[in-house]
């Protein structure tokens, strides 16, 4: 799979949609992945012998309204720091702070063990479907990174204290918490097998779980794709990204899912890299990612020559 992830380029038109497959298409992508692919974009991209996913993500925003209990919960101390988040400018702050991923995430995100958070997954999914080829998921993570803690997760971790008292709190959060994890990706990987047998099962793994930030090997997937560059400064070393793409293929367990590079890349100016940094990352993912590469996002290729011909001379070589 050679995926293009792209929210970017403009969709108002029918043209334009066929514009964005096409161009997708050209630098040598078989795979685009989107946010509600339309009818005129599947059939551009059949024509081409191409796939596309539909990004498919456990945002409560809407659903929480009717719900509150099916969404996750933080800490009071951690509602207190999303708080002061949205009060500074998060991108000159993780510059100076080297912090790659906020601290708490903004958004309302749905709790994985709640019987109707799963419910509505498995309705998202089998929307997604019922036009696109397969499913992409994003967001698949905890608001704060290790757990969530609404009164079924607390249950749930209560009832394993009670059985195993000797275990520390943070263990057991951490055992639980990666459990939920993994069998979120083996319920909507079931259903999505069930409502299409031929589906595409793919992901980006964000948030980043911090007690196992290696854990994606472990997700029933047909493929998981795991960061190997990130969209904002300051910039991992070429020997960072080497090392979390070698590190990933090293963990990969194939009966799960294959490992897919992920190089991240907004069209800012201030965010753009040159294309020969551009080249130099994708030669390490043609290393460790057996031909498997997403690539986010499309416009960053568009607005820059230089990372074009990188990106269209990696893919086709």
């Amino acid at each position: 799979m050679k995926a293009a992830w792209d929210w970017h380029l403009p969709r108002t038109t029918a043209d334009e949609e066929r514009a964005l497959v096409t161009f997708a298409h050209g630098l040598g992508f078989d795979t685009l992945i989107l946010h509600e692919p339309t009818p005129v974009m599947m059939e551009m991209a059949h024509a081409l012998d191409m796939k596309v996913a539909a990004i498919v993500t456990p945002n409560g925003r809407d659903f929480g309204e009717r719900y509150p209990d099916a969404l996750q919960q933080m800490l009071p101390v951690e509602d207190a720091i999303g708080d002061a988040i949205r009060g500074i400018q998060w991108e000159p702050y993780t510059i100076r702070a080297h912090h790659w991923f906020p601290l708490v995430q903004m958004g309302s995100l749905l709790c994985f063990e709640h019987p109707a958070a799963q419910a509505a997954l498995k309705e998202r999914v089998s929307r997604a479907l019922a036009v696109a080829d397969g499913v992409a998921f994003d967001g698949f993570g905890f608001a704060n990174h290790y757990a969530c803690f609404c009164a079924t997760c607390q249950g749930i971790r209560q009832a394993m204290a009670a059985a195993k008292p000797e275990r520390h709190e943070a263990e057991l959060l951490a055992t639980m918490s990666e459990a939920t994890l993994i069998t979120i990706s083996e319920v909507l990987y079931a259903h999505a097998k069930t409502v299409k047998p031929d589906a595409l099962v793919t992901n980006h793994l964000w948030p980043p779980f911090r007690p196992n930030p290696y854990y994606g090997n472990r997700l029933k997937l047909d493929y998981c794709s795991q960061t190997i560059s990130w969209f904002y400064k300051p910039n991992w070393s070429l020997a960072r990204v080497e090392f979390e793409a070698q590190e990933m293929k090293r963990l990969e367990v194939p009966e799960r899912n294959r490992f897919v590079p992920f190089i991240a890349m907004f069209h800012e100016p201030y965010l753009a890299r040159t294309g020969e940094r551009i080249a130099q990352e994708l030669q390490i993912a043609q290393r460790y990612g057996d031909g498997h590469l997403i690539f986010c996002t499309l416009k960053a290729i568009q607005e820059y020559p230089a990372v074009y011909s990188a990106v269209r001379a990696g893919l086709t070589a």
